[in-house]
């Protein structure tokens, strides 16, 4: 007797957050159940993803990709957002279901967005996940600074002028460093970061992060070494790009005394830096965090990306 076997699931594509579709095993046909995000669809632009990749210094062949804004043809000039994965071993890609609304919502705006897979990421084979042990700031930033460099060459619509970075996690980690050793932004935003790896060690409940990048602790001289040198807390005076800072004050994973010392340390310096602590937000403030924090986090950055 022959048995249909069907599966329901979610699909993230590139054209759409979310669907439920439903699946037959033996064929491997499927139909749309849902209309969550298709209807509301029809009547916007998207802005489709272009794959590129390159090879960084190390060898290694990084991907990145390109988001036009739909207005890109217009013969005008549009600034251009350079978005970074956390983890830091996350791993990004077209239908990227995490950062879809924010990538739309940039390009919504006029903006560029590039966004890639720096040394260090998931899904390119143990080498490459592991090839920013003891380098979390200098590696992984060549490789996001080379995706940008190599996009900016091949978009005539973006302004090379109006260059701004974000990203949360590890990459608000990467945002700081990045900001301190190179001035081409206009401004930036960190969510969520990590900045003194010794306090995070302390704080964070992700702390064996540090014992698994760095290879001990911070009481042992020679990790200690390590960690300060790639601590963006210990640059902080050479950051002179107006910075917007968040972070949830019930945020576990990476704690809020990193970000409180970069803002306090900025605010010292007489530095352009402002600082948002969510009341009750958890390390998913910017993802599956509450939606009205969220959407205040978004309009935030818009308004200070643009006000600079």
């Amino acid at each position: 007797e022959f048995r249909r076997v069907l599966f329901r699931s979610v699909r993230t594509a590139a054209d759409n957050p979310f669907e439920v579709y439903i699946s037959e095993k033996a064929s491997g046909k499927s139909r749309r159940l849902s209309s969550f995000n298709t209807d509301w669809l029809k009547d916007r632009k998207l802005s489709m993803p272009e794959k590129q990749t390159y090879t960084n210094g190390k060898g290694q062949t990084i991907e990145y990709w390109v988001m036009p804004p739909p207005q890109a043809r217009d013969g005008k000039k549009h600034p251009l957002v350079l978005e970074i994965h956390g983890g830091p071993s996350a791993m990004w890609g077209p239908g990227e279901s995490s950062m879809w609304h924010e990538f739309q919502f940039w390009c919504g705006k006029g903006y560029g967005v590039v966004y890639c897979n720096p040394r260090g990421s998931g899904g390119y084979g143990y080498d490459f996940l592991r090839s920013n042990v003891r380098d979390w700031g200098k590696g992984p930033m060549e490789d996001v600074l080379g995706s940008l460099d190599r996009a900016l060459a091949a978009a005539p619509w973006a302004d090379t002028s109006r260059l701004v970075v974000t990203g949360g996690s590890y990459a608000g980690y990467l945002v700081s460093y990045l900001i301190a050793h190179d001035k081409r932004f206009k401004a930036a935003c960190s969510q969520r970061g990590v900045y003194d790896l010794r306090t995070f060690f302390g704080e964070g409940n992700a702390w064996r992060l540090v014992p698994n990048y760095f290879g001990g602790y911070p009481w042992e001289k020679n990790v200690l070494d390590i960690l300060e040198r790639e601590s963006p807390i210990n640059y902080v005076q050479n950051i002179t790009t107006p910075y917007l800072i968040f972070h949830g004050e019930n945020d576990l994973r990476t704690g809020v005394i990193g970000s409180e010392q970069v803002y306090k340390s900025l605010k010292v310096l007489g530095r352009p830096v402002e600082y948002v602590r969510h009341p009750g937000a958890t390390h998913e403030i910017t993802r599956s965090g509450n939606n009205r924090q969220r959407i205040d986090q978004m309009l935030r950055t818009w308004e200070f990306f643009e006000r600079f």
